[in-house]
């Protein structure tokens, strides 16, 4: 019976040691979790931070372009407005265009140079200067009876002038420029 009772006994101890060994496993296995979860917490409001910054960098970065879009706009509009008086330092040409034909100077000094063109034709037309420097023309096609400023630099060379709209180039509204000194 001694035997058996101390058989139970170390059994008893045998069990209470792997019940602590677990127990103590156990608090570290909980431990090692609430770590894991509280970095996983930290590391999450990092996306979140960064996430909530670039958003107010974005709509700052929108608020910024929206203000520069208007002042554009604006410097446009007053330069369409413009674009019907010459300027005071730029020689002034005078410039037809009637149903397929333009009427114009073809030899010209160069400089600032103000085409001050009117449409006295019955349809649409445009006016574009083309040249080595490259192509001037309106945003907006001129309307019967309707006279408009184009204001081109002029540089020694040879000029292209022609309404681009449909057939019109091809219909007689071409001319050659000359500009010299």
């Amino acid at each position: 019976m001694a035997e058996l009772r101390q058989r139970c006994d170390l059994s008893a101890a045998n069990w209470q040691a792997e019940y602590d060994i677990f127990s103590t496993m156990k608090l570290s296995l909980s431990t090692i979790i609430a770590v894991a979860l509280s970095v996983g917490v930290v590391w999450a409001e990092g996306p979140v931070e960064k996430a909530k910054d670039v958003a107010e960098d974005t709509a700052e970065t929108a608020k910024d372009v929206g203000h520069k879009v208007v002042k554009g706009t604006k410097k446009v509009v007053n330069k369409v407005v413009d674009a019907v008086t010459p300027d005071p330092d730029a020689r002034r040409v005078d410039v037809t265009l009637s149903n397929y034909k333009i009427d114009m100077p073809t030899s010209l000094e160069p400089g600032k140079t103000a085409f001050v063109v009117k449409n006295a034709g019955d349809v649409k037309h445009n006016f574009v200067v083309r040249g080595k420097d490259g192509t001037h023309k309106f945003m907006v096609d001129l309307e019967p009876n309707q006279t408009k400023v184009l204001h081109v630099q002029l540089k020694r060379g040879t000029y292209t002038a022609y309404c681009p709209l449909d057939e019109h180039r091809k219909k007689g509204m071409e001319t050659t420029l000359t500009v010299h000194s």
